[in-house]
C-alpha cells in the first residue's frame, strides 16, 4: 500500500499541467483532445480515484448521501438499503450507511457524523417516533432530509413509506378468506410509527371477532421475540385461528416455535406477515406475506431529496405507497398447493 495517487501524479504521467489533469478529471473545460486522453489513461494506470471531501470543499456537493438505519442487522433494512442505492446509482452518487443500533443517542451521533462528512442529504429510518425528532429536526435545518418508511415527530422533512393500514387490512381480508374467524397479533411496541400503525390496523380490521387480551403481544422486532411470544401464546390456552406478526423476522421466531411444539402451519393455525424478506421462500411452508414497492420508494427518495435541494422552501410532502399481498403456504389450505 503506497500513498494516495494525486492529480499531480496523474499529470506527470501523462505530460500535462496539474491544472490541465484537473480539468480533465473533473470534466470542467475544453481540453485538447489528445491531452484528455494522456490524462484518462494515465489515471487508469495509477488507479486515481478523487479526493471525494477535498472536491465537496470546492463544490460543496459530495455526491454522497448519508442512509441511517435502526439496526442494520433486520435483514429488512438491508432490503431497504439495497434498493437506495441503485437508486442513487442511476443518478451517479453513492451513499453513506449508518447502524443507531435501535438507540436515539447514537442516531443523533450518526446525523452529526453525516453531517461533518459532507452528505448531501440524509435518509433516516427514526428509531423513536417521538426520540429521534429533535436530531432530525435540527438536521433538516441544514440539508435535505427524507425519512423512510417510519416518521418521526420531527419537521421540515419528507416522508416516504407504505401503508401499513392496506397491509394489514389485506391481511386479514385474506385470513377471513380461508376461514379464520380468531386472530392473534404478534408484534412491536408502539415505540414507531410503523409499529403502531399496524397494531392499530389489527384492531381496527378484526373488530367484532373473538379475541382475547392474551392474544396481543407487544416486544420488538425480532425473531427471538417471535419465539418468545408464541411460548406465551400457547401457555395462555386455547389458540385463535391465526397469527399476524408485525414484520417477518417476529413471523420466523413464530413460525419455530409452532414447529417444536408440532403445531401444523397451515391446517391448525395460520401464520401470515409483513415485509416479505427473501427468506420468506426458504422456510417451511413458506410465509404468506405483505410486499413493500421498495424499488418504487427509493426512486421517490432520491427525487424529493432533490426537489428539496433546489427549493429548500418548499412544502414537505408525504408519499405512501400502496403494498400488495405475496400468498404462500402458511396461509393457503394444503390441497392449495
Amino acid at each position: 500500500m503506497g500513498r494516495r495517487v494525486t492529480v499531480k501524479d496523474v499529470a506527470a504521467a501523462a505530460n500535462v499541467s496539474p491544472s490541465t489533469a484537473s480539468r480533465v478529471l473533473s470534466g470542467q473545460g475544453d481540453v485538447d483532445p489528445e491531452m484528455a486522453r494522456r490524462v484518462t489513461e494515465a489515471s487508469s494506470r495509477l488507479r486515481y480515484s478523487a479526493n471525494v471531501m477535498a472536491r465537496a470543499l470546492r463544490t460543496r456537493q459530495s455526491d454522497t448521501i448519508g442512509v441511517i438505519v435502526p439496526a442494520i442487522n433486520n435483514p429488512y433494512f438491508v432490503g431497504v438499503v439495497e434498493a437506495l442505492e441503485q437508486a442513487l446509482a442511476k443518478t451517479g452518487r453513492s451513499l453513506i450507511l449508518c447502524d443507531a443500533r435501535d438507540d436515539v443517542d447514537t442516531e443523533a451521533r450518526r446525523i452529526d457524523l453525516l453531517q461533518n462528512r459532507m452528505v448531501d442529504g440524509l435518509v433516516i429510518i427514526p428509531v423513536s417516533e417521538q426520540g429521534s425528532a429533535p436530531a432530525i429536526s435540527a438536521a433538516a435545518l441544514d440539508l435535505p432530509v427524507v425519512q423512510l418508511d417510519r416518521i418521526s415527530e420531527a419537521g421540515g422533512t419528507d416522508f416516504v413509506g407504505s401503508d401499513d393500514f392496506e397491509g394489514v387490512r389485506l391481511s386479514i381480508e385474506h385470513l377471513k378468506s380461508h376461514g379464520a374467524n380468531t386472530f392473534a397479533y404478534i408484534g412491536a411496541l408502539s415505540t414507531t410509527s410503523t409499529a403502531k400503525n399496524r397494531l392499530r390496523a389489527f384492531h381496527d380490521q378484526t373488530n367484532g371477532h373473538p379475541s382475547s387480551p392474551e392474544w396481543i403481544l407487544l416486544g420488538d422486532f425480532s425473531t427471538d421475540w417471535g419465539r418468545t411470544a408464541t411460548a406465551r401464546l400457547l401457555a395462555s390456552g386455547p389458540m385463535p385461528d391465526a397469527i399476524v406478526c408485525g414484520a417477518d423476522v417476529i413471523a420466523l421466531g413464530v413460525l419455530t416455535s409452532l414447529r417444536l411444539a408440532k403445531i401444523d402451519v397451515p391446517s391448525q393455525i395460520k401464520v401470515i406477515s409483513h415485509d416479505n424478506l427473501s427468506i420468506s421462500t426458504m422456510v417451511s411452508p413458506q410465509l404468506t406475506s405483505i410486499r413493500q414497492p421498495l424499488d418504487v420508494m427509493a426512486e421517490e427518495v432520491v427525487y424529493l431529496l432533490d426537489a428539496r435541494a433546489k427549493d429548500f422552501e418548499r412544502p414537505t410532502r408525504k408519499s405512501v405507497f400502496t403494498p400488495d399481498l405475496v400468498v404462500r403456504e402458511s396461509t393457503l389450505d394444503p390441497e392449495s398447493y
